[in-house]
C-alpha cells in the first residue's frame, strides 16, 4: 500500500495542530495526539500493538477516520571530493599577533613560540561544490497500513483500540541508536552516514476532506539467526598498528607526525603481533536480557549472557620501543557500503569510510531504555557493558587473559541496503619510547613538577606512548531459530502487513515493493556543503565553548533533514512493556480481564515468506 502525501506536523508532545481554515467556529487550533504501545516485529510471528488518539474536545467531531501506517525508511548520506580535485594548502598568515588570554575565554593562550596559519581558503572550500559531491537518498523498504476509526467516529474521549503486525519468515535489519559524527565547531568534511526506522504514522482525515500525519511512535525489529556451529577453539593473529585519524592536511597534525618519524622513525620501532586463543570460537549470542534477569532474578546477576573467554599473547620484533599495557573490548565495525562505492567508483580513492568505523551504537530496545525497570533508590544498573578488560604486559609476561560479557543490546552482525554492522574484538596495545625521543619531540605533554631541576621537565611514562591497534573477526548472533528466514534484501521476498485482527489476516502477505527518492541537491547541500565553522584551532576551540551542543544536534536549524524525523516520537516497545507490567501489578485493572481472555503474546505464526 503506497502512504498518503501529506503535510506533516510535529510538537514536542507526539502530536499534531492540526490547521483548520474553516468551520463553523473558524477554528484553528484542533489539536490531535497519537501514540503506539506495541511489541518489537520478528520473523514470522504475529506482533501486538494498541493506537490511543486523543482529541482536542473542540473539534471532536470533525474527525472522519484514523488509519494507521508502519513502515520501514532507511537513509544515507555522502561527501566525497570530486575526481581531480585539490584542496587549498594552509599557509602561514601574515599577521602573526597573538590572540589575548580574554580571547581565549579563560583557557590557555597561544604559545609564545606557536606559529598562526590562514586556514580561510582551506574552511571556504569545504563549501565549494566544484571541489566536493553530496547525495543524499531514502529508500521506503515497505510501508503497510489499516483504517481502525471510520466513518466519523466518537472522539470525545480518548480511545484505545488493537491491531496486529504479521510478518513473515522474513529478517529486516535491527534500528540502532545511530548518531552523525560531525564536529561541533568545524566544516564537514569527508563524511558519510547512514540510518533506519520503523515508524508508526496516525493519518487522520477531516471530514472537510484535509489529512495530516502524526508520528504515533518507532518500533524495532529483531531478526533470528541459524543454529550456531558447535563451540571449539578459535586462534588468530593480527598484526598491531597505529589507526590514527587525523587530517594530514592541518599543519599542527603534519607537525606532530613529521616530529614523530623524526624523532622516532617507523623503521626503527618493535612491531608487535597478537597471537589470540578465545576458547570456545568466535561466534557468539548476546547476553541475556537485562530484563528477564531483573523479574526473575532480582537483579543480582548482571552478567548472566554468554562472554567472550581468551588468552593473547604478544610477540615483538627487536625495535626502540616496547610494551606496557594492553586494552581488549568489544566494539561494532559499521561500515556504510553504499557511500564507499559512490566515493571509490567516482574517483575518491582515499575516501575514509573505506576503513572500518569503530562504533558503540546499540539496538533501540527496552533493555536499553531502562528507566520503566528502575525502582525508587535503585541505580540505573542496565548499562553499555562493553568496558574494557585491561591489564599489564611486559616482556616477561607476554600475556593476557581476557573475560568480556556480551551485552544484549549489541549490534548483531546484519547487512542492509546502505551499510553493515559487524562485531569484533578491539586490542588496543600501548607501547613506550624513550625519554630522549620524548625530549625530541616538540611540543609533546610534560608535567612540570616540584622534584624536576630548574630549568628541566619530566616527561612522564603516560607522555611517551604509541597506542597500536590490531582487530580480531567475531561473529554475534541474536535470537536463535531453527525455522528458515530470508534476508529482506532479497528478491521476491514479503513484507510485514498491519491488520485489525487475526480475522483480517489476508494471505499470501503483500511483496515488498521498494521506492528509493533522492534527496534534492538544494537541500542536501545545504546540510553537507555548509559554510560555517573552521578548522583554526584557536577558532575552533573557542566556537565550541560558545555553542558546546553543536548545530542543533548536528542537523542545524531551518536546514531539512530526513533523518531527523527517524528521532520523533517515542519507542513502542517500552510503552508496551509499561502496560505488561501495569497489568502484572493491577495498576489497569479494566483492562486485566481482557489480558487474561486473550493470548497477548507474541507468537510464531506460519506464512510463506
Amino acid at each position: 500500500m503506497k502512504p498518503t502525501t501529506t503535510a506533516l506536523l510535529t510538537t514536542a508532545a507526539i502530536g499534531c495542530l492540526a490547521r483548520k481554515a474553516t468551520g463553523p467556529a473558524d477554528l484553528n487550533d484542533c489539536r490531535v495526539q497519537a501514540w503506539v504501545r506495541a511489541q518489537d516485529l520478528s520473523p514470522d510471528a504475529i506482533s501486538h500493538g494498541d493506537l490511543r488518539i486523543k482529541v482536542a474536545p473542540l473539534c471532536a467531531d470533525q474527525i472522519a477516520s484514523v488509519t494507521l501506517r508502519l513502515q520501514l525508511d532507511e537513509f544515507s548520506e555522502v561527501k566525497y571530493l570530486r575526481r581531480g580535485a585539490v584542496l587549498p594548502e594552509i599557509r602561514t598568515a601574515d599577521n602573526q599577533t597573538k590572540p589575548e588570554v580574554s580571547d581565549f575565554w579563560g583557557f590557555e593562550p597561544v604559545a609564545e613560540n606557536q606559529v598562526l596559519y590562514d586556514y580561510s581558503a582551506y574552511d571556504k572550500a569545504m563549501s565549494d561544490p566544484d571541489r566536493w559531491v553530496v547525495k543524499a537518498e531514502e529508500r521506503m523498504a515497505w510501508a503497510t497500513e489499516v483504517t481502525l476509526f471510520d466513518n466519523n467516529p466518537d472522539l470525545s474521549h480518548p480511545r484505545v483500540t488493537p491491531f496486529i503486525v504479521v510478518s513473515p519468515a522474513v529478517n529486516h535489519p535491527p534500528a540502532v541508536h545511530n548518531y552523525r559524527s560531525w564536529s561541533v565547531a568545524q566544516p564537514i568534511m569527508q563524511h558519510s552516514f547512514s540510518h533506519l526506522g520503523y515508524h508508526y504514522t496516525a493519518v487522520v482525515k477531516f471530514t472537510d476532506g484535509r489529512s495530516t500525519d502524526i508520528p504515533a511512535g518507532h518500533t524495532n525489529f529483531v531478526p533470528t539467526y541459524s543454529v550456531p556451529s558447535s563451540e571449539t577453539p578459535f586462534t588468530w593473529n593480527a598484526t598491531f598498528e597505529s589507526r590514527e585519524r587525523d587530517n594530514s592536511d592541518l599543519p599542527a597534525i603534519k607537525k606532530r607526525l613529521a616530529d614523530r618519524e623524526r624523532c622516532l622513525p617507523e623503521a626503527l620501532r618493535s612491531v608487535f603481533i597478537a597471537d589470540v586463543t578465545l576458547e570456545e570460537g568466535n561466534v557468539l549470542q548476546r547476553g541475556e536480557s537485562a530484563r528477564a534477569i531483573y523479574l526473575h532474578q532480582g537483579a543480582k546477576d548482571m552478567f548472566s549472557g554468554q562472554a567472550v573467554k581468551g588468552k593473547v599473547t604478544i610477540r615483538a620484533t627487536n625495535g626502540s620501543t616496547t610494551m606496557s599495557d594492553i586494552s581488549v573490548s568489544l566494539k561494532t565495525v559499521k561500515n556504510n557500503h553504499w557511500a564507499a562505492e559512490q566515493a571509490t567508483t567516482s574517483g575518491d580513492k582515499q575516501f575514509y569510510t573505506t576503513y572500518e568505523r569503530w562504533s558503540f551504537d546499540e539496538v533501540i530496545s527496552v533493555d536499553s531504555e531502562s528507566p520503566v525497570f528502575k525502582e525508587e533508590g535503585q541505580s540505573n544498573y542496565i548499562s553499555n557493558r562493553r568496558s574494557p578488560s585491561k591489564g599489564l604486559i611486559t616482556a616477561s609476561k607476554p600475556y593476557f587473559d581476557f573475560k568480556l560479557q556480551v551485552p544484549e543490546n549489541i549490534v548483531p552482525d546484519f547487512s542492509s541496503y546502505y551499510g553493515s554492522a559487524q562485531v569484533a574484538l578491539n586490542l588496543e596495545l600501548g607501547v613506550v619510547y624513550s625519554r630522549d625521543v620524548a625530549d625530541c619531540i616538540e611540543g609533546i605533554d610534560r608535567i612540570n613538577n616540584t622534584y624536576t631541576p630548574v630549568g628541566k621537565r619530566r616527561a612522564t611514562t603516560w607522555s611517551r606512548m604509541l597506542h597500536l591497534t590490531a582487530t580480531v573477526p567475531l561473529v554475534v548472533l541474536g535470537d536463535i531459530s531453527a525455522r528458515p528466514v530470508e534476508h529482506y534484501l532479497n528478491p521476491g521476498v514479503r513484507s510485514p502487513a498491519i491488520f485489525a485482527s487475526q480475522k483480517d489476516v489476508v494471505l499470501p502477505l503483500p511483496p515488498s515493493h521498494p521506492v528509493i527518492v533522492e534527496e534534492s541537491f538544494a537541500n542536501t547541500s545545504s546540510r553537507l556543503l555548509r559554510s560555517d565553522g573552521t578548522f583554526d584551532p584557536i577558532q575552533s576551540h573557542r566556537a565550541f565553548f560558545a555553542n558546546p551542543f553543536g548545530r542543533n544536534g548536528g542537523a542545524g536549524k531551518n536546514i531539512s533533514d530526513p533523518y531527523a524525523r527517524y528521532l520523533t516520537g517515542s519507542y513502542a516497545g517500552l510503552l508496551w512493556r509499561k502496560k505488561v507490567i501495569a497489568l502484572e501489578r493491577g495498576i489497569l485493572p479494566a483492562e486485566k480481564s481482557e489480558l487474561q481472555n486473550q493470548d497477548d503474546s507474541q507468537y510464531q505464526f506460519a506464512v510463506a515468506p
